[in-house]
């Protein structure tokens, strides 16, 4: 990797958490009609799935996170149906998820590897798939997975599924420096985020919570490759600029862009934020510029293919706005609310929903 590596050797105790920085963002915010009946049905999905437990992920936590709002910030045009698969998802994502990676386990790169290919199994359908798969955050996942490929086809699944690893994979990546004691470079923290936040997973269910596909071969066309890209490296640098108390205070300076840039470029914390706004307003001149591009693919489809790349295309700008909009007002990275202080305790509460034998109602959501 070169130069793309630096050793840590900065103090804890940052300028304050950034959350309330806003993007100039030039795309309106949406929000779906139907979040509270999401809501319940979230409320009920997590309970069937052995996920809503007093140690870990309460309906509290739930309503403090606004984990629904997010949803309905996402995907705006989303069915019903597809709200609730989404906001199921977002839960998922959290405390039964990505935050078990804060404490030991995301410092152990075989043990994180481990977990993420055990997970990968539910994906691929492995025949006796090991331990991990069977735990409440594997058999959510299988429940997620098998309600996203409803009534889309073999190419979107398996994209779908490969933007899945990808995900997984990144978590791997992370815990690489940070067994290592090092942190990343700006440019590679920007690539590797926009992975490690799910965004390309986010991005194929705007196709599916809409009941729409973007035709195979107009997906790959550069034009639509390079928004995607720069959507999810949107996305990475808005999450990150909220999130950096909560990384720092858990002694994680690897691979939070804000803290690369006082960590490795030397930048105090209001020269980094402003860098972070920076690198967000190239993106947004860039996408706004390559977006002009997208009538060239015209020529290849017929009205409804049109259609579909439209809509995706509004389904980015909806991403992006909607996930600035929801890290600003959130109660997941406010100190105050969030329970952050909580969630630090629950690494050590016994709480373990990636392991398997967990007593729980696991038959999976009845709606």
């Amino acid at each position: 990797m070169g130069g793309a590596y630096r050793t840590v050797h900065r103090t804890p105790g940052g300028a304050g958490m950034p959350q309330d920085v806003v993007f100039d963002l030039p795309w309106p915010l949406r929000k779906h009609p139907g979040v509270a009946g999401a809501r319940e049905h979230c409320l009920g999905w997590l309970a069937a799935q052995g996920l809503a437990d007093r140690r870990g992920l309460t309906a509290e936590t739930f309503v403090t996170w606004q984990l629904d709002e997010l949803a309905g910030y996402f995907f705006p045009r989303a069915t019903q149906e597809g709200l609730e698969l989404a906001t199921d998802l977002m839960v998922w994502y959290f405390a039964p998820f990505d935050d078990q990676f804060d404490g030991a386990l995301g410092r152990d790169p075989r043990r994180t590897a481990g977990v993420c290919a055990g997970l990968a199994e539910v994906l691929y359908g492995v025949p006796e798939p090991g331990p991990v798969a069977s735990s409440p955050v594997g058999r959510a996942l299988g429940d997620l997975w098998r309600r996203s490929c409803t009534g889309m086809s073999p190419f979107w699944r398996t994209r779908a599924r490969h933007n899945w690893t990808g995900y997984l994979a990144a978590h791997t990546a992370e815990s690489v420096p940070r067994y290592h004691g090092r942190t990343v470079d700006a440019a590679y923290c920007v690539r590797q985020r926009g992975y490690a936040t799910s965004s390309h997973v986010i991005m194929d269910l705007i196709e599916r919570t809409g009941g729409f596909e973007v035709p195979a071969m107009v997906w790959h066309h550069p034009v639509l490759v390079e928004l995607r890209t720069l959507t999810s490296e949107m996305i990475g640098i808005s999450n990150d600029l909220c999130s950096a108390e909560k990384e720092e205070a858990d002694g994680d300076l690897s691979n939070n862009l804000l803290l690369v840039l006082e960590n490795h470029e030397g930048l105090d914390r209001p020269e980094a934020i402003e860098r972070a706004r920076a690198l967000t307003a190239e993106r947004v001149a860039r996408f706004l510029d390559v977006e002009r591009a997208v009538t060239d693919v015209d020529c290849l489809l017929d009205g409804a293919g049109r259609e579909a790349v439209r809509r995706f295309v509004e389904g980015l700008h909806d991403l992006v706005r909607g996930d600035n909009e929801w890290e600003r007002t959130t109660g997941r990275y406010q100190p105050a609310i969030s329970g952050l202080q909580d969630l630090a305790d629950l690494m050590s509460s016994g709480w373990d929903p990636l392991a398997s034998g967990t007593a729980a109602g696991h038959g999976g959501h009845t709606r």
